[in-house]
């Protein structure tokens, strides 16, 4: 009794669709019209995720390792500070920053790099040495951080004399000798040498004294990572809507 029943039901809706098609061609229309609609906010939001994804991006903030050594006056053998990496999640470097904080007398004395892999970049060349100032800057101490998408190149920027100085300014990046480098030297050793390298494995700062009669002392020194950023499967999804709502216009 129940089956005979519902026969009568299954019929009366297969007649409803059958008998009414431009209902469906209505629906249809309708669908298109509010497909092209969503379009672009489709577009919006897929563009909004991956920026939103991109500024979630991994970081490693490295630890401040205190050295506490003195830079040995006018030695070419300088100082080695290591910091080791591991298990950081950082397969593809994008962007790299470097803070250091060094006591002591005449900036324009020291040298300085950061090696990492097939990656090499100078911090320091001499800050502040050029034709007119050959023996740079006179600036006692600094704590700085080390960025390519800061203002000031630090070998131009940094204060001619007084105390210790901070901010943030771009590395040296001048691969010239130390003894004859000037300001007006090309820049090619920036922090941007790291992009693209796994961050796992060894660190190496060095740093050195250049020329004699004053001497300077590497306090501390720390780095930040950041990876580049991976696609989203929320990104990856607006992409797929996106393609399928073209496909029914």
């Amino acid at each position: 009794m129940k089956l005979t029943a519902l026969r009568p039901l299954v019929k009366l809706t297969t007649l409803r669709f059958k008998f009414y098609p431009t209902a469906s061609r209505t629906i249809g229309c309708k669908w298109k019209g509010l497909a092209n609609r969503l379009l672009p906010l489709i577009g919006i939001l897929g563009v909004w995720a991956f920026q939103s994804i991109a500024v979630a991006s991994t970081t490693w903030n490295g630890p401040t390792l205190n050295v506490s050594t003195e830079i040995p006056d006018n030695d070419d053998a300088g100082i080695i500070s290591t910091q080791s990496v591991f298990a950081s999640g950082i397969s593809q470097i994008q962007t790299v920053t470097v803070t250091i904080n060094i006591t002591g007398t005449w900036n324009g004395d020291l040298y300085a790099y950061l090696v990492h892999d097939s990656g090499f970049s100078v911090l320091l060349n001499r800050a502040g040495r050029s034709l007119d100032n050959p023996d740079g800057s006179a600036a006692s101490g600094m704590v700085v951080t080390f960025a390519d998408s800061a203002a000031s190149d630090i070998h131009t920027a940094i204060p001619m004399v007084g105390g210790s100085f901070t901010g943030t300014y771009q590395p040296d990046g001048r691969i010239t000798d130390p003894l004859t480098v000037l300001n007006t030297d090309s820049r090619t050793a920036m922090l941007s040498s790291f992009s693209g390298l796994n961050a796992d494995g060894s660190w190496t700062l060095f740093i050195a004294d250049q020329s004699p009669g004053e001497t300077s002392t590497l306090q501390s020194w720390s780095m930040n990572i950041t990876a580049v950023p991976e696609p989203s499967t929320t990104m990856l999804g607006c992409v797929v809507m996106m393609v399928l709502l073209r496909r029914k216009r």
